[in-house]
C-alpha cells in the first residue's frame, strides 16, 4: 500500500530527498521520483526535507471526519504522549479539545507503554536472549526485517504500545469502537494497516488542521485529565525514556547502566540504528537491552510534530517533566502480548566490481581520483550511485561534475569554433572572457586579456551602457576604423554577476560587397541617364528631320494636285 504522494508539478529534482534516505528506496525514473513500496521503512524523512512540499502523506482523513460525525459511532483516541511537547503550554487543553471534535474518549498511548516495559523486564529477568532489540518503533522493525533479516531473533517478541493500547480498549469498551491512533510518526500508518486492533490515524499536524477547520481554540478551552492517568511510561517519546521506565519498573536494579545481565543502551536515529546493527551482526557488542528510536531525539522529534514544535530541546524537557509528575503505577493485565517479526528482505542486485567500473567508466570516472563522491546526485559516494544505476534506481548521467564537464567542454569547443568575437566584462569594464576569435582580432593571448581593462582595445561606451541601464542591446552596426573593421553587435546584461557579454560579428566583408554593389548600381544608374540622354538627342533630331519631310512632302503633294486639277480642265474645255 502506498503512503506517500509526490507531487510531480512540485518536484525540482533537487534530489534532497534522495540524499535523506537511508535505504535509498527512492527512484528517479521519467523526471519523477518514485518511492519503492517494498524497499521503503516509512521514516518520513522525504517528506519532512522536502524544500518545495512535492511530498504528502496519504491518509483517509475522511473516513474519520464521518465517524466522528456520525453519532452512531463511538469513536476513542489513543494518543502519543509527545501531544505535550506538540501543543506546549496548552497541552493541558488537548482533551478538551478532542471531545469538541467528537471523540468520545480519550487515553494516552503510554497506559499500555507500561505493559511493554513489563514485558522487556520479563525478557531480561529470563536472561534467555543473547542481546534485545526494543520493538516500540515501527521503522526500526520495518528496517530490520528488510535490511537486517537475520537479527530479527534479538527482536523483542511484543507488541508495541501502539497494538497493545488498542487490544486493550476494545476488550474494555468494546469490540464495536472505534480506536483512532494520535501521533507524529508516519510509520504508524503501515503498523496500523497490519493490526485489528487500531482503526485509523491522525498525525499532529493532521488534528491541528481540523482544529482550524472546526474553529477550535485551545485558548478558549478549559484544562481537563484524562480518566485514566498513566504511568513514568510517558516518557517514551524521548531518549532514554524507555530505559528509565524500565529501571523503575525492573526489580533489584538501582544503576542505570544494566538490567540483569544486559546493558543498557539508548540509540536514536538511522545512522546510529545502522551502527549498532553492524555491531551486533558481527558479534561485537552483546547481552544488551536496545532502545531503538528511528528519530533523532526520539518521537519527540517525529515527522509530523507540529513546524514550530518539532525542532526544540524545550519539548525533551516537557515531557520528562510530565513524566516526572505521574502518580499511577503500571497497570496490569492479562491479554496476549506476543508477537512474531517474519523476515521480509528486499531483493537487491549487487553489480561485480567490473560492471561498476564500466558505469564509472561512462561518465569519465576511470580512476579512483575522478570519484568526487560530492553527494549532488543524492547519493554519498560515486560507487553507491553507480550500483544505483545498475538497479536501476538512478540516471546514469545526472552527475553535476560530468554534466559541468561536459557544458564547459561544449562552451569551449563553441567559444573556440565560433568565428565571432565573444568578449564578456564586469562593472569596471576588465575583461572576464574573451574567446579565439577575439585574440586574433586583437593580436593578444586570453591570458593576457582577461581583467585587462576592455578600453585599451575599443571604445566601451555600449559596454558601460549595457550594465548602467541593465538592459541589453541587439543587432548594432559598429564601425571600429582602427580595426578596419565593421561589425554588427548584441551584447547582454548578465543580471546574476552584473556584466556585459557582447557577441560581435564581423560584417566587415559583407560591408564591403553591399558597397560594391550600391557602387555598381550606381554607376548602372548614370549609364542609364546617359543613354536615356542620347537617346532623347536622337529622337529629337529624328523629329526635327521628320517635320522638314513632311512640310515638303506637303508642298510636293499641293503642287501635284494643282497639276492635276489643271490638267482636268483643260480636258474639259475641249
Amino acid at each position: 500500500m502506498s503512503y506517500i504522494n509526490v507531487r510531480k508539478a512540485n518536484c525540482k529534482n533537487c534530489y534532497r530527498c534522495i540524499k535523506n534516505c537511508h535505504v535509498k528506496s527512492i527512484k528517479y525514473e521519467n523526471d519523477r521520483i518514485v518511492i519503492l513500496e517494498d524497499a521503503c521503512i516509512l521514516c518520513g524523512k522525504c517528506i519532512t526535507t522536502c524544500p518545495q512540499k512535492a511530498k504528502s502523506i496519504i491518509n483517509d482523513t475522511v473516513s474519520i471526519r464521518r465517524k466522528l460525525d456520525d453519532k452512531n459511532s463511538r469513536v476513542f483516541v489513543s494518543l502519543d504522549p509527545s501531544f505535550v511537547a506538540a501543543f506546549g503550554a496548552n497541552y493541558k487543553k488537548v482533551p478538551a479539545a478532542l471531545k469538541k471534535l467528537g471523540f468520545e474518549h480519550i487515553e494516552e498511548t503510554s497506559l499500555a507503554a507500561s505493559v511493554t516495559t513489563q514485558a522487556y523486564s520479563k525478557l531480561i529477568a529470563e536472561n534467555k536472549m543473547k542481546n534485545i532489540i526494543s520493538t516500540a518503533c515501527p521503522t526500526v522493525n520495518s528496517y530490520i526485517t528488510k535490511y537486517y533479516p537475520e537479527l530479527i531473533q534479538y527482536m523483542a517478541p511484543v507488541m508495541s504500545p501502539l497494538e497493545i493500547h488498542g487490544k486493550l480498549m476494545k476488550r474494555e469498551y468494546g469490540s464495536d469502537i472505534t480506536v483512532i491512533f494520535i501521533g507524529p510518526c508516519l510509520s504508524k500508518l503501515g503498523e496500523i494497516d497490519h493490526t485489528p486492533y487500531i482503526d485509523g490515524m491522525l498525525t499532529f499536524t493532521e488534528l491541528i488542521g481540523l482544529f482550524n477547520e472546526r474553529r477550535i481554540t485551545l485558548e478558549d478551552l478549559p484544562e481537563e485529565d484524562f480518566e485514566r492517568s498513566s504511568s513514568y511510561s510517558r516518557a517514551y517519546p524521548i531518549v532514554d525514556g524507555m530505559i528509565y521506565d524500565l529501571i523503575k519498573n525492573y526489580k533489584g536494579e538501582t544503576g542505570t547502566e544494566r538490567a540483569g545481565n544486559y546493558d543498557l543502551l539508548s540509540v536514536s536515529g538511522l545512522a546510529n540504528i545502522n551502527n549498532i546493527l553492524d555491531e551486533l551482526k558481527t558479534g561485537t557488542v552483546s547481552n544488551v537491552f536496545v532502545e531503538a528510536n528511528a528519530c533523532y531525539g526520539g518521537c519527540v522529534h517525529g515527522p509530523f510534530m507540529p513546524i514550530s514544535k518539532s525542532g526544540n530541546y524545550k519539548g525533551r524537557l516537557d515531557i520528562k517533566e510530565y513524566a516526572d509528575a505521574a502518580t499511577a503505577g503500571p497497570i496490569k493485565t492479562d491479554i496476549d502480548i506476543k508477537k512474531e517479526f517474519i523476515p521480509e528482505p528486499v531483493d537487491v542486485k549487487m553489480p561485480t566490481e567490473t560492471e561498476i567500473r564500466y558505469i564509472l567508466g561512462r561518465i569519465g570516472k576511470y580512476t579512483k581520483a575522478q570519484e568526487l563522491d560530492c553527494g549532488s546526485c543524492g547519493y554519498s559516494t560515486c560507487r553507491e550511485k553507480a550500483i544505483a544505476v545498475y538497479q536501476g534506481k538512478a540516471d546514469l548521467y545526472l552527475c553535476l561534475p560530468y554534466m559541468t564537464d561536459i557544458n564547459q567542454t561544449m562552451a569551449n569547443v563553441t567559444l573556440s569554433l565560433t568565428p565571432n568575437y565573444i568578449i564578456a566584462v564586469d562593472e569596471n569594464m576588465n575583461i572576464k572572457e574573451f574567446n579565439v576569435a577575439a585574440q586574433r582580432l586583437f593580436k593578444t593571448s586570453r591570458n593576457d586579456a582577461i581583467n585587462k581593462k576592455l578600453y585599451e582595445f575599443i571604445d566601451t561606451s555600449d559596454f558601460q551602457n549595457v550594465i548602467y541601464n541593465q538592459t541589453s542591446i541587439y543587432d548594432k552596426k559598429v564601425r571600429y576604423d582602427e580595426l578596419g573593421i565593421v561589425t554588427q553587435q548584441t551584447i547582454v546584461y548578465a543580471q546574476d554577476r552584473n556584466m556585459a557579454v557582447a557577441i560581435i560579428q564581423d560584417i566587415t566583408e559583407e560591408e564591403k560587397r553591399l558597397e560594391a554593389l550600391s557602387k555598381m548600381r550606381h554607376e548602372s544608374l548614370d549609364m542609364a541617364q546617359k543613354v536615356i540622354d542620347k537617346q532623347m538627342t536622337v529622337a529629337q533630331q529624328i523629329a526635327s528631320l521628320l517635320g522638314e519631310t513632311t512640310a515638303e512632302t506637303k508642298v510636293t503633294l499641293n503642287r501635284l494636285k494643282n497639276l492635276v486639277a489643271a490638267e482636268e480642265g483643260t480636258e474639259q474645255k475641249k
